[in-house]
């Protein structure tokens, strides 16, 4: 009997060391999935913010003309920022203001490249989008936690990407 206990300790012991072990590994292969994420976050922003650049050069109040190149640069920024907005809003973000204003930035542009021209209204409103989101990219910029900033209600980022997208520019 004496040695049915010992064994039990010994069992029980050995399953709380692997459940401690276990909870360790999955504890850092977390914190490394969100490294890299991190990583991810910092070069689509770095990419968001040169399309969202070149897209402020454009004069979008202007109907676009039939010349090829124009379309096909239009269709590449376009591309680009479609590209790099799935990179930043992939996995439940919690910028889903900022993300609105992305689509309104979509949509504006497919008209724009379909259509050829928009609204002085929607162009405006465009402006108003990119400028916020040329500024927002560079305040996360200065951000040391990616991560933390794109998933945490509670993050300083929440509030200054809600700032910029209320001041006009």
């Amino acid at each position: 009997m004496g040695q049915l206990k010992i064994l039990v300790r010994v069992l029980v012991l050995g399953a709380l060391c692997g459940l401690i072990w276990w909870t360790y590994t999955a504890k850092e292969q977390v914190h490394q999935i969100e490294r890299e994420m991190s990583n991810q976050y910092f070069y689509a922003n770095l990419l968001l913010r040169n399309t969202v650049d070149e897209l402020l050069e454009w004069d979008f109040s202007q109907p676009l003309t039939d010349m090829i190149e124009d379309k096909d640069y239009l269709n590449k920024l376009f591309a680009e920022l479609d590209y790099t907005t799935s990179l930043m809003f992939s996995g439940g973000v919690v910028h889903h203001e900022w993300q609105g204003r992305i689509n309104d930035i979509q949509i504006y542009l497919h008209s724009y490249i379909t259509d050829t021209s928009i609204s002085e209204e929607n162009v405006a409103d465009l402006y108003q989008a990119l400028q916020a989101t040329r500024f927002i990219t560079m305040d996360f910029k200065n951000t040391n936690d990616f991560y933390d900033a794109m998933h945490d209600e509670k993050h300083e980022m929440v509030k200054q990407v809600k700032s910029r997208l209320d001041i006009q520019y």
